[in-house]
């Protein structure tokens, strides 16, 4: 399996992957649970709704796709996604919205992600290892869409990344690594997988770290005056002056070929001696 991490648009991206080899690539698209394309219509500039503003995804999403036993696709459950498969993009990125003198299609699976998990402060880990499951889990249903509909290529986002989302970056990658590595229902399924980044500069792990230190200093407050100020300038400083990698240079050394070979080759411990005869 071929592991690419690239900047760019992922729509474009896919639209041009498709052009080259002739073939469907689906794009894993977050997606908002309760209403078709979010608040498309409003202004909000989550990659969905900007998606929508550019093609058919709103209205397909907004039509159960034939035989369906159900009036309506929302809201989606926890584990579920949508799979549009033609979806019609007549415009271009939302820096201008301009009209495409060809239009394109592409499948989309639509995936609600993990809002804001509860992290561990010291270690930027999901908290609770339910929360840890169910983002796993939402991971494997979005890929499963797309090996269930004969796709073996696949495009993936910043899925749940970025201040709308704030999963940890390095878990997240790893999660997505561990399922591609060694899922009964995944692995072997896929031969090419690229991660496009549509931001080369978001660190989601600055976010979290800042969101941290302000909560830091919230509660210092109620403290003596001097340890107020002692810690919260301590966090202000660790925040600000340890650098933070860019989601997309996470992903790529998660990626990369050496920790994907250390991976691989590394003792899974759920099959350690001592585990087998405990």
């Amino acid at each position: 399996m071929k592991l690419d991490v690239c900047i760019g648009d992922p729509v474009d991206f896919t639209i041009d992957w498709k052009e080259r080899v002739r073939t469907r690539i689906p794009f894993i698209c977050v997606a908002n649970d309760k209403r078709a394309g979010g608040d498309w219509e409003t202004g909000v500039a989550g990659y969905e709704e900007r998606l929508c503003r550019r093609s058919t995804l709103s209205a397909t999403l907004s039509i159960p796709g034939p035989g369906s036993q159900f009036d309506s696709n929302y809201p989606i459950p926890s584990e579920g996604g949508i799979y549009s498969e033609f979806v019609v993009v007549f415009r271009g990125p939302h820096d201008q919205y301009k009209k495409l003198d060809q239009w394109y299609d592409l499948p989309v699976v639509s995936m609600p992600p993990v809002r804001w998990p509860k992290l561990s402060q010291t270690s930027l880990k999901y908290a609770f290892p339910i929360e840890r499951t169910l983002v796993k889990n939402k991971i494997r249903s979005a890929l499963r869409i797309c090996a269930y509909y004969g796709h073996r290529s696949v495009v993936i986002g910043d899925y749940g990344l970025g201040n709308g989302h704030r999963n940890p970056p390095q878990e997240l990658a790893e999660l997505w690594r561990e399922v591609f590595l060694y899922d009964p229902d995944i692995r072997g399924r896929f031969d090419h997988v690229a991660f496009v980044f549509e931001d080369a500069y978001q660190s989601t792990t600055m976010l979290i770290l800042e969101d941290i230190a302000k909560k830091n200093k919230h509660g210092q407050s109620s403290g003596s005056k001097g340890k107020s100020k002692s810690a919260a300038s301590l966090g202000s400083r660790s925040t600000r002056d340890l650098p933070a990698p860019t989601d997309f240079e996470i992903f790529q050394h998660v990626f990369s070929a050496g920790e994907v070979h250390q991976t691989v080759n590394r003792p899974d411990p759920r099959y350690d001696i001592s585990m087998l005869t405990s």
